[in-house]
C-alpha cells in the first residue's frame, strides 16, 4: 500500500499536459509507420514498391523502406519495440530533465540510420531487399542506453564516464546472446565461423569484465542504495532489451522466406550508442537544452 501511495505521488509531480506533447512528437514515426501499414492492406502492391528492392530500384525506396514492413507480424514486432524502446527512453529523459535533447538526439538517429541502412542494403553484396523499422529500432536502442547512462548519473550523483565500460559490457553480452540465439534455433554447425564470432565476443566480454571490474562493484554499491522506484526502472531496462533481443533478432522473419541482417542490427545499436553521445556532448553546450521547463518538479 505504502508503494502504491509513492506512485501516485509520483504521478502527482508530472505535468501531464506538456509530457503529451513530447509524447506525441516520439509517435510520429509509429504513426507514420501504421497509415503506410494500412494503405499496403488496402494496395497490396505499395508493400513491394516501397521497400527496397535492388532488382527494382527507385531513389525515394532509401525514405521508404523503413516505414513498410514484409508482413503483419513484422509490422507488429518492429512497432512494438519501437514503443518500448522509445517511450521508456522518454520516461527516463523527462526523470533526469532532459525531454528537448531526447527529442532531438532520437530524431537525430532515425535520419542517420534512415540513411545508413538504405546505403548498407545497396551495397552490401548478399542484400537485394530491404524493409522494416527494426533498424532504426536498435539504434533508438543504442540511445536509451546513453540515457540509461544519464539516469545513473542523476541519481548517483557520479559522472556518465565512469559507467562506460558498464555499456561496452552490455552491448558486448547483447552481441553474444544475439548470436547463441541463432545457433540454438537454426542448429549450425560447431565448425561453423559463426562459433567463432561467439568465441571471440566471449573472450571479448570476459576482458572487459576484467578490465572495467571496479565499474560493477560501484554499480552494485549505488543499486544498494536505489529507492524501489530506480530498482524497477533499471529492472525494466534489462526487460525491454531481452524483448529486443527475441523479437528482432530471428534469421528468419515469420512467415516470409527472408532473412533479417543480424550485422544491420548490431551495427544500428553502435551507432545510436556513438552518434547519440557525440550530438549529446555538443548539444549539451546549447542553452536551448539547459532551460526546459521541468515536467517532473
Amino acid at each position: 500500500m505504502n508503494g502504491f501511495k509513492k506512485f501516485q505521488e509520483f504521478l502527482s509531480t508530472i505535468n501531464l499536459r506538456l509530457f503529451s506533447v513530447y509524447l506525441a512528437v516520439v509517435l510520429i514515426i509509429p504513426a507514420i509507420t501504421i497509415i503506410i501499414e494500412y494503405l499496403v492492406s488496402v494496395y497490396p502492391s505499395l508493400r513491394s514498391s516501397l521497400q527496397i528492392d535492388l532488382t527494382n530500384f527507385h531513389i525515394y525506396q532509401i525514405f521508404t523502406a523503413s516505414f513498410v514492413h514484409l508482413n503483419f507480424d513484422h509490422f507488429l514486432a518492429n512497432v512494438t519495440a519501437y514503443l518500448l524502446i522509445a517511450i521508456y527512453g522518454l520516461v527516463l529523459a523527462t526523470i533526469v530533465n532532459r525531454k528537448r535533447l531526447y527529442l532531438v538526439l532520437s530524431k537525430v538517429i532515425v535520419i542517420i540510420f534512415l540513411v545508413f541502412g538504405a546505403f548498407f542494403a545497396i551495397f552490401n553484396a548478399t542484400t537485394t531487399y530491404y524493409a522494416g523499422l527494426s533498424g532504426i529500432d536498435s539504434a533508438l536502442a543504442g540511445l536509451l542506453l546513453l540515457f540509461w547512462l544519464a539516469y545513473l548519473e542523476h541519481t548517483s550523483g557520479q559522472r556518465m564516464r565512469n559507467y562506460y565500460g558498464l555499456v561496452l559490457a552490455f552491448v558486448l553480452a547483447l552481441s553474444a546472446g544475439i548470436i547463441a540465439r541463432y545457433m540454438i534455433l537454426y542448429h549450425t554447425e560447431r565448425s561453423s565461423p559463426i562459433l567463432l564470432a561467439l568465441l571471440a565476443v566471449t573472450v571479448m566480454l570476459v576482458l572487459a569484465i576484467v578490465v572495467y571490474r571496479y565499474q560493477f562493484t560501484h554499480l552494485y554499491r549505488v543499486m544498494q542504495e536505489f529507492s524501489w522506484s530506480s530498482r524497477i526502472i533499471t529492472v525494466t531496462i534489462v526487460v525491454i532489451f531481452w524483448y529486443f533481443i527475441w523479437n528482432l533478432f530471428p534469421e528468419r522473419m515469420t512467415n516470409s522466406t527472408r532473412t533479417v541482417s543480424i550485422s544491420l542490427h548490431l551495427a544500428g545499436i553502435v551507432i545510436g550508442i556513438l552518434a547519440g553521445y557525440l550530438c549529446m556532448v555538443y548539444l549539451e553546450q546549447i542553452a536551448y537544452f539547459n532551460g526546459e521547463k521541468k515536467v517532473i518538479s
